[in-house]
């Protein structure tokens, strides 16, 4: 298959959450080659922040000289986002070559009855990045857990340490309607004897169940914080300055990432990677980590394109649930130029109602879209909860980027990652998959 015909397969393939089972997915890893299952794998779940923390964690590693790869989901504008080697996608051709590898894979396990049908979407992604970084004969590969844990396709291979970053309400139609339930969802990644990095408050309820899953399995475990580990951020220009101390160690490290939430997810990559220096999997210098950390940066996540021209300034967030859209509303809480024109649209399957009254205030006009997903929520069920806003509805995206430029206020955009993808693929003048 070239990169075209590689899509083309993709979108005939099964949807990322209809098959919550790991049967299949886990016979092929096992069918994979010894080299590629007993790679040097970290692993990163967690309900918000697992991503950012998994690119930190990349970075620096990559700033240490180790040839890193990152998987991550999902993708803003291009599925070879998901795939990255020493900071830089996968390349269409690498990407055509390794899903080839892993369809032929899978198209012989399902001939020889092994396997009852081939992976899902999502599935299949991860076994073409599984593909890829061997033949990059990658070092270190952060792995960021997909949906939950228990049933994720990451699970499926064994890192040398295991990261959860925090627990928060999502997805709560698949991994439970408490934060006990999403918690044991999310503790499915803890393996027996494998160190546990937890970045939950110790007095909350998801710490009590991740601590308790982690003894029962013997795992190692290391909070990030309370018991004498502090986190400490200053505003600055150009970023947050932050103090870390921790087991009677200390780092000083400057963000240029927006948002005081990245402080958190900051703290939790240090602690990873210095439970791997303690345990002899890695030496790192305090310089790499310092660079690592202030020059990662992520698309999506309060990134900010300045005005320019005639042009307002626009603020993309990926919040996708309400600790997600509060992060975001902390940010913006700092800023004297709101209220803003929003650009707001959500899946069905969020809590919107608590997301639209968290990011209502910051605007005085609103314009509700649909994200391009069969599971977006129609926009008319927004409408009630921005009471006294001037208020648009467009099921067009090009439409609705369109009318936010014409009302000359600077814009914000959140509610779903499908959502920023789209705009920024219009702000960036790119087609999708380009």
């Amino acid at each position: 298959m070239n990169y075209r015909e590689g899509l083309l397969y993709l979108q005939s393939v099964t949807g990322e959450t209809q098959k919550l089972s790991l049967e299949i997915i886990r016979k092929i890893v096992d069918a994979l080659p010894a080299g590629i299952k007993t790679g040097r794998y970290i692993q990163v779940g967690g309900t918000n922040g697992k991503g950012s923390t998994s690119t930190f964690i990349a970075e620096v590693l990559r700033c240490s000289g180790f040839r890193t790869g990152l998987f991550t989901s999902p993708h803003l504008q291009d599925v070879r986002e998901r795939i990255v080697f020493n900071g830089r996608m996968i390349s269409r051709r690498s990407f055509a070559a390794s899903l080839t590898m892993a369809r032929s894979l899978c198209e012989r396990l399902v001939e020889d009855h092994d396997i009852p049908s081939v992976p899902t979407f999502f599935e299949y992604i991860f076994l073409t990045a599984l593909v890829y970084f061997a033949r990059r004969r990658t070092q270190w590969v952060v792995l960021e857990v997909g949906l939950g844990g228990r049933l994720d396709a990451t699970t499926t291979v064994l890192p040398r340490l295991t990261v959860i970053t925090n627990i928060g309400f999502d997805h709560m139609n698949i991994l439970g309607s408490t934060i006990e339930q999403i918690a044991r969802e999310k503790a499915g990644i803890i393996r027996p004897g494998v160190p546990v990095v937890c970045g939950s408050d110790r007095e909350s309820t998801a710490y009590e169940v991740l601590d308790r899953d982690a003894r029962e399995k013997c795992a190692p475990f290391y909070p990030v914080f309370g018991g004498g580990a502090v986190l400490t951020s200053e505003r600055r220009r150009g970023g947050h300055a932050c103090l870390y101390r921790w087991n009677e160690k200390q780092l000083f490290f400057f963000l240029t990432i927006p948002g005081s939430h990245q402080c958190r997810n900051a703290a939790v990559a240090i602690r990873a990677l210095d439970v791997l220096v303690e345990r002899q999997e890695l030496i790192l210098s305090r310089a790499a980590i310092q660079t690592g950390l202030k020059t990662m940066f992520i698309p999506g996540r309060i990134e900010i394109f300045p005005r320019q021209k005639n042009q307002p300034r626009v603020i993309l967030d990926g919040g996708h649930n309400p600790d997600g859209i509060r992060s975001f509303a902390e940010y913006l809480q700092n800023l004297p130029q709101y209220p803003y024109t929003l650009i707001f649209g959500v899946l069905q399957d969020k809590e919107y109602e608590i997301m639209a009254k968290i990011i209502a205030p910051f605007a005085s006009s609103v314009i509700l879209v649909m994200p391009r997903s069969h599971r977006a929520l129609d926009p008319k069920e927004l409408n009630l909860f921005f009471p006294d806003r001037h208020v648009y509805i467009e099921k067009k995206i090009s439409r609705a980027w369109e009318i936010a430029k014409k009302i000359k206020k600077d814009i914000i955009i959140t509610g779903s990652l499908y959502l920023v993808g789209e705009i920024r693929t219009l702000m960036l003048r790119r087609k999708p998959g380009e």
